[in-house]
């Protein structure tokens, strides 16, 4: 059986989606659905149950699942073993980030990157947290950027930087006055965050229950271009992480006050599936951002 046909079997399984699986192995719907017929019918046994929307593996299946994920993760392995006595780093690395962490933060890392590995067929794409987790479990993208990390079932995190949370207000607001700020100074204010279902909102809410302070939300945005824009036209002021705002900083179109909290931060954190092997080019943009970051350099379990 070929390796090719055992990788969509688990991509099946992994991601749920008959179009997700043909996208990753560039090949058909069809395509898929005939390997799936074609292995169940070498075993003799069904393999996959579809229940509505739901796919679910048989006890067969669940053995089966198991043995060709790890055949699947030895051979990724050999051939990136393979790829890196040859000194060639190319291929394709997929990396998401949330959309707070912008391009002005991640170019000094992609740039060291790119110049290093040219070859590289390197995409970036931004999105909310969930969908990364979402993209990084079903393989869909090799590494993902979010705040207040968290290892799942499918995922793994590696520590990467914190970023410190600020109050941000237009030129000339009544807070610019105080060189810091408290959390009861914001109770008389309207205040833009983001969306509750956020990971950094939902840290927002800590740091207010934490001081006994009831917040006067406004008006709650997705993403942190709308947000900052909101505050320069002053509907309120918001609480974002510093690095987000250097360009409206170096404008002059927004002010930032630092918050008399120093335990309030908001960490990053890199996710990767578990139990997939790193490619070469993967494992080197890990090694770029880690090292930037000051930290020390990743070694995959085994």
């Amino acid at each position: 059986m070929l390796i090719a046909s055992l990788k969509v079997f688990c991509d099946l399984v992994e991601t749920q989606s008959f179009s997700k699986t043909a996208l990753l192995n560039s090949v058909t719907q069809s395509a898929v659905s005939q390997q799936l017929k074609s292995i169940e019918k070498r075993q003799g046994k069904q393999l996959i149950e579809r229940e509505k929307r739901r796919l679910t593996l048989t006890a067969e299946g669940e053995i089966f699942y198991r043995y060709a994920r790890e055949i699947v993760r030895k051979y990724e392995e050999m051939e990136h073993r393979i790829q890196a006595l040859g000194g060639i780093v190319s291929g394709t690395v997929r990396l998401a980030s949330i959309y707070s962490v912008g391009m002005l933060e991640l170019a000094p890392y992609l740039k060291s990157y790119l110049k290093a590995f040219p070859r590289v067929n390197f995409r970036l794409q931004y999105d909310q947290a969930q969908k990364i987790y979402d993209d990084v479990s079903s393989s869909e993208i090799d590494l993902g950027i979010v705040p207040y990390p968290r290892a799942q079932r499918n995922v793994d995190v590696i520590e990467f930087t914190e970023n410190e949370m600020v109050v941000i207000a237009p030129p000339g607001h009544k807070l610019t006055q105080k060189e810091i700020i408290e959390a009861k100074d914001l109770a008389e204010f309207p205040l833009i965050l983001f969306t509750q279902e956020t990971p950094t909102r939902k840290a927002i809410d800590r740091f207010f229950r934490k001081h006994n302070v009831r917040p006067n939300v406004a008006m709650e945005l997705d993403h942190i271009a709308t947000m900052k824009h909101a505050v320069e036209v002053d509907i309120g002021i918001s609480i974002v992480p510093l690095n987000s705002i250097e360009e409206e900083i170096e404008r002059g179109t927004l002010c930032y006050l630092p918050i008399d909290d120093r335990g309030f931060v908001r960490p990053l954190g890199i996710l990767y599936r578990k139990g997939r092997s790193l490619s070469v080019a993967t494992q080197k943009l890990l090694d770029v951002l880690l090292e930037g970051a000051g930290k020390n350099a990743f070694v995959p379990s085994k």
